[in-house]
């Protein structure tokens, strides 16, 4: 018996061990990449937008992040509806996020802890370094078949709760359909 819970222990341990690092490369790899097309290409250039878009899509899982911020309100959603928001939601966000990931001029990413928080889930520690301020950013990753982003949190907010708490005050008054509306027409917006 107590070989057993050695062994158990052992690989609990070892599978641990190896898992380690995982998240914190997966994220490391996909800022690399954004980085490469915003010190490669200037704002205007043809397909630059694209080649962001593709670089930001390979570490982050849209569907998780739409579930995770409508929450419990996800049960409430049809599948269509559930297809739609995510869909808005990620546009929304692109539209919001790429202006900010376009003004990029020469800051450091600085990857820092990695930690497991259970559940194939992790959370890696970096920062933004200007040369006036350290910028402190959380990713909370989770491994499907790769290592997926399903949160961020930027000088300690959380951009799923965020939205979160607004969909929420939402969807008290107006139904899914609705949300959908307004999400869609916030990623619209010029």
């Amino acid at each position: 018996m107590a070989r057993a819970i050695g062994t158990i222990l052992f690989v609990l341990l070892f599978s641990h061990a190896a898992l380690a690092g995982e998240a914190k490369d997966a994220l490391k790899s996909s800022v690399d990449a954004v980085l490469n097309v915003l010190t490669t290409t200037k704002a205007g250039d043809s397909g630059r937008v694209e080649k962001l878009y593709t670089a930001v899509g390979r570490v982050f899982d849209p569907e998780e992040l739409a579930k995770r911020t409508l929450a419990a309100n996800w049960d409430s959603f049809n599948p269509d509806e559930r297809q739609r928001f995510t869909k808005a939601f990620v546009k929304l966000l692109e539209r919001t996020y790429l202006r900010r990931i376009e003004a990029y001029t020469d800051e450091k990413v600085v990857f820092l802890d990695e930690s497991p928080l259970g559940d194939g889930r992790a959370e890696v520690s970096t920062k933004i370094v200007t040369s006036t301020k350290e910028v402190p950013i959380v990713y909370r990753l989770i491994k499907k078949s790769d290592w997926k982003v399903y949160d961020v949190t930027i000088e300690g907010v959380s951009l799923v709760q965020n939205y979160r708490n607004q969909f929420n005050q939402i969807l008290v008054k107006e139904s899914p359909a609705q949300l959908i509306s307004r999400v869609e027409s916030m990623g619209s917006a010029s």
